[in-house]
This record gives structure tokens, C-alpha cells and sequence, in this order.
């Protein structure tokens, strides 16, 4: 915090603080405070500011009442003055603020001598002759006699409807009984120090508080995927800022990372109107507390108020608290809403606030905004034109299709990261991989998983969706769904059978986007968070859509008469009521079929188990693994030996072809022994051997 007081008062001020001194000392009585019963002086600095020099040093013999004599003899010279100068700084800054927001007489006064009072500790020291258990009816006394107003205009001038108690730079603290000083909450100390020293336009005074926009990194054609709200809201805001309508407000919420506060300047670029930010940190990033926030935006509301511009207020979920404990957003914080409602109807300046938690805000208080829209996480094709964009040519087109796989990843971090690799790209072979390490390191420290490898989305070029054991021709039942887009399926069986990969394989066939999430990509620590995770999914794959795919959903979709927790019941609702609303295709895979919530399958339309490869497939898939390894074809021997194998999937195929890659295979034979010791472990683990769903 800036130290703003001094001991020393400016030439030019300090006739005004003398007299505005001695009226405290003699018409309030804070001389005896200040001179004790045996005429000793309290306050060594006081004494020197008010020429008491003398009595101070003890140089002569006197008494109480010839202290109180001088400084009676002090004032009325004081007061044969008809007028008081001011240093010049703050005169000019008084005269920018006054045809700002056209202060009353007693306004102004009161503005003046609250800069004074906090500036200037030897002030500060007379007010404190009058006590430190002030309450406010006492404060409005006290500048009634020291500034020549009466006690009513001194009042009003406290009150809602004033401009300087709406402007924020003064208002009474009615939390509690104080000093003088303190009892007149400013604005910030930095923008005393500011008004006593600096001389510059207003924006420069407050720019640690309420500052313009720095350019957006995105434009509107970013946000194609909002284009029907935006359609409603481009038009309102043009309106609203041309007629200066009051009480406009417009609520952006989402997930952090969704592009709401570049959404907010890209809004402000297109309507070609300056955009300011109430700031949520300070000029040496320290977080700007939620009380000094909330006096910001009351300035701005104030200052611009005849500006035709638009406010962006951030974060709000951590600015309407009291200490950090008390949300003026929340629910048990009912008596606030008169408040809140005032505020939210009379804003002279049209308002985007911000939130990452809309759930934080009371559903009463989200009725007041005049337009909620909810900035979901951008399609994945929109997500490769924004990392192409931004990237600053550092990326190969197959490393953006990687990263723009990943949900987690904002415009804001390609940006830094291009600053980054762009300063060491002289010094790396590799800038895609020295990007994408950059982005895993921020990845990882904001709890998320680092970026999967490309191989995780695609397909083995032998695939063949009539090699998977199912009781139905896939590829007619691919048929039948692109005819008729909207399925809800469950596909059941053993791991490795093939339920994911041909979910991959039918958003190929069907020219859609694949979209998998696996139960660890769900399944949240925190109370709320699955729920959430299922909810954010879905409305991805909408806004993509795309075939969603949920991997593993046993993990989380276990009968509900068995649970044991309540948010065992409610991962269940949530993922009941997303499918009641979901129109696209949606894939749900499990390997343990027994335990399933019997209502959640009954919404599903097809219930298609997997099962192990029979003989037939299980050497048709052999000779197509054996040509794509590029390897001598195999010899009746060898695949009479692949006959004996039980319980082969696809999967097993899979995982061979995978280790191939550092571990080369040398022929055919050599195939059959590794896919002999794949399913040799997977018997050991199931602890059976029997021939599943091999047909005889």
C-alpha cells in the first residue's frame, strides 16, 4: 500500500488545513484532547503546524487557557481570508473531476477535505483530537461546523443519491464507530497520492482500479458456435449504448478457458466502441480485494458515464464477497439483493460481467441480467482455427490437429506459448514439440492431463467392422443410423472386443466428429464435478456434432438401489437427463454389464454385446495384420497354430501392432507366439480358459 501521509503540509494548502484544524481544536473541543490539564501538548507535529512552537519547547511559563488564547487568535486571522488557495496539481484535478460528475458546494468541500485529511498525517492528527469512537452521525456534525454546511446538506451529500457517494470516491464507513479519518473511506490511497501529485487525464488516476482493454486476441468470426445469441446481442448493445440507456446488463458464463473475456472485446471491437475492465489485480499484480472493486465500478459508472462505451466486469463469482466470506451472490446473502438490484437497474455504463461459476449466483439475482448466455467450450474445428491463427506459424498442421483434440486449451495459452517458442525457435529443431511441451507444463499445473498422443484418434488401417462378433451386420446398422441420426447405444462385452474402435470407425463413415471420454475424463473429485464433466461433454458434442462416445461408464453408472453416497444418485440423474436431451448419437461402452443402472439402460435404443472373435474372423483379421506388418504370407502351419488360440479380440491385434513399432516382428510365426502370450496374460488376469465366443 502507498504510504500517502506526510508530516509537512504545501504552501498552498496549508492555510486551508490550518483553519479547518483550529475549527476542530476550538468549535469542537479537540483542544482538550490536544492540550492536557497541565497545559502539556499531545501531539508534537500539531503543535509545530499550528506555530505553537513556544508552548511545544517550554520556553516560557503558561497556562491551558493561553494555548487556547493563541490558537482563538490563530483562527480569526485565518478567518479574515475570503478565500483559501490549493495546490495547483490538485486544483487541476479537482476541475477535471467537477466537469465529470458536476458535485455539489458541500461535495466538493467534503472531497477536499477527505484528500486532505488522508494525505496529510499532521491533519489526520488534529481530526484525532475528537476521538477514535466516532459514529457517523457524529462525522456528519463535525463537517457541518468545520465546513460551513448545514448538518442536513452534509447528510445528503452521504447518501445513495448523491454523485459523490455514487461516484465511490468518498462514502461514509457506517460499519462501526472510528476516527475521523478512517470513517471517510476513499477510494484507494494510491488515487490520493494520485490526485495530491499527479497531473494528468483521469484515466491515468485510476488506471490501478478501472483501465482500458488491451486488443482482443480473437474476433467474432471466433465465435461462429454463438452466432444466434450474438445476433440478439450485437443489435441490443448497439442500441442501448446510442439511446444511453440505463440498467443494461449482460451475463457471459462458463468454464474457465472458453473465451468469454476476448468474446467481451471482440463485442466491443465490432460495435467499434471503447471497452474499460474493472481490474481484479493491481499495478504490482497483488488481487484487488472485493470491496475496492465494487467502489471501482461505481467510479467508472460515474466518470464515463456520458462516454458511450461499454464496462467489462470479471470474475464476478470472487468480487461480490466481503473478505472472502461473505458472496453478495450467494443465497444467505438475501438482505443484499435490494442492493444488488439497485445496482443492476440504474448502471448508466452497459455491463458485461463474467463468471466461471454461475451456479455461485443467486438464480434471483441471474434473473436480472437482460441477457444470460453461457460461452461453452469451442467445436474442435473452431478450436484448430484459433490455434492456426495464434500459433504465429509455429505449428506443423498435424501438431494444431493434435492440440485442438484437447478441451483444455484456451486462446490465451496458444498466445503464450507462441511468445515463447518464438524467442527460442533459433535454439530448437522442433518448434510444434517445443510448443506442445510448453502447453503440457501449463496443462499439468492447472491439474489437467497433458495432450494425447494423435495415435489415441485414429483407426489401424486394417480395421474391418465385420471382424468384431456381434449379432448384427455393423455395417447396415452404420446404414441405418446415418439414415436416422439419433441413437443411444450400449455396447457390452468383454475388454478389447472392439465397442470403442468401432465407434471411431462410424464417425468416420458417417463424416462426423469423434468424441471420446473415458471415465477418468469424468469422474471428478469434487462434489458436483462428475456431474458437471457429463454435462460439459454432452453439450460439446452438440455444439460439434459430433459421436460421443463414454468409455468405461460402469465407473460412474452403477445401479442406484445399491448406492451407498448421494452423489452416486445424482452422476446417475445427470447422466439420465443428458440423454433424455441429447438428439445426436451417443455410444456408452462397459466391460462389466452386471450392476448398471437398470433405468439408464432402458433409455439406451440398442444394447449390442462384443464378443471374442470367432476362428473365421480371428484368421481373416491374422492375414490382414500379417500384410499390413508387411510380412512373408503365412503358411497353413502357422495359421492351424493361431487356430488353437482362445479368447482372441481385436484388441490383442492392436497392442502387437503397437509394440511392432519398437519391438519389429520378424514373421508370421512370430506373430502367433506374441498374440499366444497376450491372451496367456489375459487368461491369467480373468483367471479362465474357456473359448467365449469362438464359434466351433
Amino acid at each position: 500500500m502507498v504510504n500517502t501521509k506526510t508530516y509537512y503540509v504545501d504552501e498552498m494548502a496549508k492555510e486551508q488545513i490550518s483553519f479547518w484544524s483550529l475549527s476542530i481544536l476550538l468549535d469542537l473541543n479537540g483542544h482538550r484532547e490536544f492540550i492536557d490539564k497541565d497545559g502539556d501538548l499531545n501531539d508534537t507535529n500539531l503543535s509545530y503546524f499550528l506555530d505553537l512552537d513556544d508552548y511545544a519547547e517550554d520556553k516560557m511559563k503558561y497556562e491551558r487557557k493561553d494555548v487556547v488564547t493563541f490558537l482563538n487568535n490563530s483562527l480569526n486571522n485565518v478567518l479574515e481570508q475570503e478565500t483559501f488557495s490549493m495546490p495547483d496539481i490538485l486544483s487541476n484535478n479537482l476541475e477535471k473531476i467537477q466537469d465529470m460528475l458536476q458535485l455539489s458546494p458541500v461535495e466538493r468541500d467534503i472531497l477536499i477535505f477527505t484528500i486532505y485529511i488522508h494525505y496529510y498525517e499532521v491533519f489526520d492528527s488534529a481530526g484525532d483530537t475528537l476521538g477514535h469512537d466516532l459514529a457517523s452521525d457524529r462525522i456528519e456534525h463535525i463537517l457541518s461546523v468545520v465546513l460551513g454546511y448545514s448538518k442536513s446538506d452534509v447528510k445528503y451529500a452521504f447518501s445513495p443519491k448523491s454523485r459523490l457517494s455514487q461516484s465511490g470516491l468518498v462514502v461514509m464507513d457506517r460499519s462501526g464507530t472510528q476516527s475521523l479519518m478512517r470513517k471517510l473511506d476513499v477510494l484507494s490511497d494510491e488515487f490520493i497520492d494520485k490526485m495530491m501529485t499527479l497531473d494528468d487525464e483521469i484515466e491515468e488516476m485510476i488506471k490501478e482500479l478501472v483501465k482500458k482493454c488491451e486488443p482482443t486476441l480473437l474476433d467474432m468470426n471466433d465465435f461462429t458456435h454463438l452466432k444466434t445469441s450474438l445476433n440478439l446481442m450485437l443489435p441490443y448493445l448497439t442500441q442501448a449504448i446510442q439511446t444511453k440507456q440505463k440498467g443494461v446488463n449482460i451475463l457471459l458464463y462458463g468454464v474457465p478457458g472458453t473465451g468469454k473475456t476476448e468474446l467481451t472485446k471482440a463485442i466491443a471491437a465490432e460495435l467499434q466502441t471503447k471497452i474499460y475492465e474493472v481490474s481484479y489485480s493491481d499495478e504490482n499484480d497483488e488481487p484487488i480485494e472485493g470491496s475496492k472493486r465494487l467502489k471501482a465500478y461505481k467510479l467508472a459508472q460515474s466518470f464515463f458515464a456520458q462516454k458511450k462505451l461499454l464496462l467489462m466486469f470479471d470474475e464476478v463469482e470472487d468480487v461480490f464477497s466481503n473478505d472472502g466470506d461473505m458472496l453478495f451472490f450467494t443465497p444467505k446473502r438475501q438482505k443484499n439483493k435490494a442492493w444488488i438490484n439497485r445496482m443492476l437497474e440504474t448502471n448508466a455504463i452497459p455491463t458485461i460481467w463474467i463468471t466461471n461459476d454461475v451456479k455461485s449466483i443467486d438464480k434471483a439475482i441471474v434473473r436480472r441480467f437482460d441477457m444470460s448466455i453461457e460461452v461453452p467450450i469451442p467445436p474442435k474445428d473452431k478450436r484448430q482455427e484459433i490455434i492456426k491463427n495464434y500459433s504465429a506459424g509455429l505449428l506443423s498442421k498435424e501438431a494444431i490437429i493434435k492440440i485442438a483434440q484437447d478441451e483444455h486449451i484456451a486462446p490465451a495459452l496458444i498466445s503464450r506459448a507462441a511468445k515463447v517458442v518464438q524467442n527460442v525457435k533459433n535454439s530448437t529443431e522442433d518448434t510444434s514439440k517445443a510448443f506442445e511441451q510448453v502447453l503440457n507444463n501449463t496443462l499439468k499445473a492447472q491439474g489437467y492431463t497433458q495432450i494425447k498422443e494423435q495415435s489415441e484418434f485414429s483407426l489401424p488401417k486394417s480395421y474391418d467392422p465385420s471382424l468384431n462378433n456381434t449379432n448384427l451386420d455393423l455395417r447396415k446398422l452404420a446404414e441405418g443410423i446415418k439414415q436416422n441420426p439419433s441413437a443411444r447405444l450400449c455396447f457390452y462385452g468383454v475388454p478389447g472386443t472392439g465397442k470403442s474402435a468401432f465407434g471411431k470407425w462410424l464417425a468416420q463413415e458417417l463424416d462426423k466428429p469423434f468424441l471420446l471420454k473415458k471415465g477418468s475424463d469424468l469422474i471428478s473429485m469434487w462434489v458436483g464435478g462428475t456431474e458437471k464433466n457429463i454435462a460439459n461433454a454432452f453439450e460439446e458434442a452438440k455444439n460439434e456434432d459430433a459421436i460421443l462416445v463414454f468409455d468405461e461408464v460402469d465407473s460412474f453408472l452403477q445401479d442406484r438401489r445399491t448406492a451407498k453416497q448421494s452423489w452416486e444418485v445424482t452422476q446417475v440423474n445427470e447422466m439420465l437427463v443428458q440423454m433424455e436431451n441429447y438428439n445426436g448419437i451417443f455410444i456408452a461402452t462397459t466391460n462389466l454389464m452386471e450392476g448398471l443402472d437398470q433405468a439408464s439402460l432402458r433409455r439406451f435404443d440398442l444394447k449390442l454385446e462384443f464378443g471374442y472373435l470367432k476362428k473365421e474372423q480371428a484368421l481373416e483379421l491374422f492375414l490382414n495384420e500379417a500384410k499390413h506388418l508387411k510380412l512373408r504370407k503365412p503358411s497353413v502351419k502357422v495359421q492351424q497354430e493361431l487356430q488353437k488360440i482362445k479368447n482372441l479380440a481385436p484388441g490383442d491385434f492392436a497392442a502387437i501392432s503397437r509394440q511392432n513399432r519398437f519391438n519389429p516382428i520378424c514373421n508370421a510365426m512370430d506373430l502367433v507366439e506374441r498374440l499366444k502370450e497376450e491372451c496367456a496374460i489375459k487368461d491369467s488376469e480373468n483367471n479362465v480358459n474357456v473359448m467365449g465366443f469362438i464359434a466351433s
